[in-house]
């Protein structure tokens, strides 16, 4: 298998984004929005009129009449990766997502939108002494995920929802190995993997009340899902002329059809906002990753689990005097065990972050900044550590339709 990717030598050189992302369908994006970011990633419970939340889509319910919800967002990440000798720092700035809700009558509600499901960024090279040669390993792509919704208000304080998810994409994956005797051929081989397939999730939310404080809870799940692959694998020799690379033979040229199996997730959540000022969220999420597989290939992972919680503190939401007064300050930690095992080691994610939200009356936008300060994976084992920061910026704009004019 591809071990030597993160238990290289001390001669290795660390680059690109992440050498975990490696693994499995690469980076799970697990939370889109600067708001959820800022409160450690839990969102299962959080139920906003002003935030579209498609992590449980029971949540649309919260959208108001005659109006609709527009969202994006960015963010820019700076990682360090380290193993025990050597450290490597990396930027990078993405599109976060594209997301429309809305309110269709007392019972229905609907949201759709665009976001990235996973990515894949490595590029890796060890030197085998006993072979005279370079080892190379990279890799790039990634999934996005397009989706519709939709939830339903059952009662007063319960509510309903399914969104029925379309995952498109390719993950790309090469090895090359390049030999110091120019007698020998180098060798390379390119592997992409075209993916795409429907899976859904499907949500509860229930709200209540202690006195004027409001409580909810939260619950999605997912189903098991098959969706479409197809792999390309073209492996061949070549030798270089000068600074050219001429092909000297092909041993693999071939096209495969398959499947790639998605594991189903469970989350729970909670949230208690006291006074309109004070909101508390917990959030749990468990996802069975040894059940994955690409082409029968499980990839050795294993079952991964998410705990976050997150404070956010509101001054005076309604204050006409102070603009500092309407903002919302937060505050959110996530631990994550990820479905890595590395020589029996359980490759962890923690992160704490810190987030405002700007509400602007005059247009009804809200801006959501968030920073998050995370390490993942660890020195030990001549294994790697990631050091990162995540700026995250999130816009979204509550405009009005469906109201009928009055006067001509």
């Amino acid at each position: 298998m591809f071990l030597v990717v993160l238990t290289f030598s001390t001669q290795a050189q660390v680059s690109s984004h992440s050498p975990y992302s490696r693994f499995g369908l690469g980076d799970i994006n697990t939370s889109y929005s600067s708001y959820f970011n800022a409160l450690g990633g839990g969102s299962s419970a959080i139920y906003s009129s002003k935030h579209i939340n498609i992590s449980n889509p029971a949540t649309y319910t919260a959208f108001k009449p005659n109006s609709f919800i527009f969202s994006t967002g960015a963010y820019f990440t700076g990682v360090s990766i380290n193993n025990e000798s050597q450290s490597h720092v990396d930027n990078y700035t993405s599109f976060s997502h594209v997301l429309l809700g809305c309110r269709i009558n007392d019972k229905v509600f609907a949201s759709m939108g665009m976001i990235p499901y996973s990515s894949i960024g490595y590029s890796l090279t060890d030197f085998n002494v006993s072979n005279n040669a370079s080892l190379l390993y990279s890799g790039d792509g990634g999934i996005s995920k397009v989706y519709l919704g939709a939830g339903f208000k059952l009662a007063s304080n319960l509510s309903f929802g399914i969104n029925a998810s379309y995952l498109f994409g390719s993950l790309n994956r090469r090895k090359m190995l390049e030999f110091n005797d120019e007698t020998i051929f180098n060798s390379r081989s390119n592997s992409q993997t075209n993916l795409k397939g429907i899976y859904y999730d499907l949500g509860a939310l229930y709200t209540g009340k202690i006195e004027d404080d409001k409580l909810t809870f939260g619950f999605t799940t997912s189903n098991s899902a098959e969706i479409n692959a197809k792999r390309s694998i073209l492996t061949e020799t070549f030798e270089y002329s000068g600074v050219n690379e001429l092909v000297k033979d092909t041993s693999v040229n071939s096209i495969e059809k398959g499947f790639a199996l998605l594991p189903k997730y469970t989350q729970l959540g909670f949230t208690y906002n006291k006074d309109d000022k004070w909101l508390f969220v917990v959030d749990y999420l468990i996802q069975d990753w040894s059940e994955y597989s690409l082409f029968g290939e499980s990839d050795s992972l294993q079952n991964s689990s998410r705990i976050s919680s997150g404070l956010e503190y509101t001054p005076e939401y309604n204050s006409i005097s102070s603009f500092f007064k309407r903002c919302k300050y937060r505050l959110g930690i996530s631990f994550n065990e990820t479905p890595l095992n590395i020589n029996n080691i359980n490759i962890e994610d923690k992160s704490i972050s810190f987030g405002i939200g700007i509400p602007v009356k005059k247009n009804n936008t809200t801006y959501d900044l968030s920073i998050t300060f995370g390490q993942r994976g660890t020195l030990s084992s001549n294994l790697i550590e990631e050091q990162y920061v995540k700026l995250s910026l999130n816009v979204s704009f509550d405009g009005i339709w469906f109201v009928e004019r009055k006067y001509d």
